[in-house]
């Protein structure tokens, strides 16, 4: 299944790539911390079926991980017994302004590259000008430092001039990063952009937030896990365009340890940014019950997912699900 977009491989990342699919290495303890938190309070909501069993830090029956679906969407996550054979063709992203590049030296004496330069580069996107916001160029620091920088450029797209940096609250805990930088990054609509950061803090270390470039202010989606399902790299998010207008980004969050080494995510959310929700509107929160998403597609107006729940890795459970989103689109 082709996914959209397509990165370039990430040289110099800070976390270590998954050896095996849907496995995720994290420390001690946030692992512990993940499964005490488990034993907690969850909502009481209803889940749309899925498996029950777990193998993990404690015996007897694991705490539900239910799917939430937003009540503007106005259906319910259906069973399905097939995923369709033959995604269609994606849609033309018209807000599709982002181009991910490298970058040789520092702002503002930076230059982007193409992906087969031969000598140390840093990642780097450039962003094109459009609805009256200028050209940005935005690039991951070198050396010790771990810093992005988002600057407002001119000029020549391989060699820009570098004209103003801009200020960037990220966080209300920012203060106490260490430092921060971007690993994924995609236009969307509204002149946004969805950043996958990595961050150098006391708990969590990555997040997936979202910038308004007219505003120059942040949104945080939530804290985020990487998806290993699909091999190295793993990433913070995947965006599906559902028109010129309007797309879908898919990010995850939660670890669950299942063994030794071995991981799963506790939800995958799903949200749509779109001229009637150009902030966000998360239409499904799937839960782990429902499983980890595998495989996903639109056809039409439905929303397809192939999952499979892995806590029980010897008899993983795997379905497939569908959500009309006809009422938001």
């Amino acid at each position: 299944m082709k996914r959209h977009p397509a990165l370039p491989a990430r040289a110099n990342d800070p976390t270590p790539a998954p050896s095996r699919p849907r496995a995720r290495r994290v420390p001690w303890g946030r692992a512990l911390v993940a499964a005490l938190a488990l034993a907690g309070c969850q909502p009481d909501q209803a889940g749309n079926g899925g498996s029950t069993t777990m193998f993990g830090f404690f015996k007897g029956k694991p705490a539900a991980l239910p799917s939430l679906v937003a009540p503007e969407v106005g259906a319910s996550l259906r069973r399905e017994k097939t995923f369709p054979g033959t995604p269609p063709q994606l849609a033309h992203a018209g807000y599709d302004h982002c181009t991910p590049l490298r970058a040789v030296g520092q702002p503002p004496q930076a230059r982007f590259v193409g992906p087969d330069h031969d000598g140390p580069t840093v990642a780097a996107w450039r962003v094109a000008a459009h609805g009256g916001q200028p050209p940005l160029g935005i690039v991951n620091s070198s050396g010790e430092t771990i810093r992005t920088a988002v600057w407002e450029i001119t000029g020549d797209a391989d060699k820009p001039a570098f004209v103003r940096q801009r200020s960037l609250s990220i966080d209300p805990a920012q203060a106490s990063w260490g430092g921060f930088k971007t690993l994924d990054l995609a236009c969307l609509p509204g002149d946004r952009l969805v950043f996958g950061l990595y961050y150098l803090g006391p708990n969590t270390r990555h997040q997936v937030t979202v910038y308004d470039v007219a505003r120059n202010s942040f949104r945080k989606l939530g804290e985020a896990v990487r998806d290993n399902s699909g091999g190295a790299p793993g990433r913070l998010f995947e965006t599906w365009p559902l028109a010129p207008d309007t797309a879908l980004v898919l990010w995850h969050s939660g670890d669950l340890r299942v063994q030794a080494e071995v991981y799963v995510r506790e939800y995958d959310h799903l949200t749509l940014f779109s001229p009637r929700h150009p902030d966000g509107l998360e239409v499904l929160k799937l839960g782990l019950d429902d499983g980890n998403v595998e495989r996903w597609t639109m056809v039409g107006h439905v929303l397809w997912l192939e999952t499979v729940d892995a806590r029980d890795i010897r008899k993983p459970a795997a379905f497939v699900w569908s959500l009309d989103l006809s009422k938001l689109l």
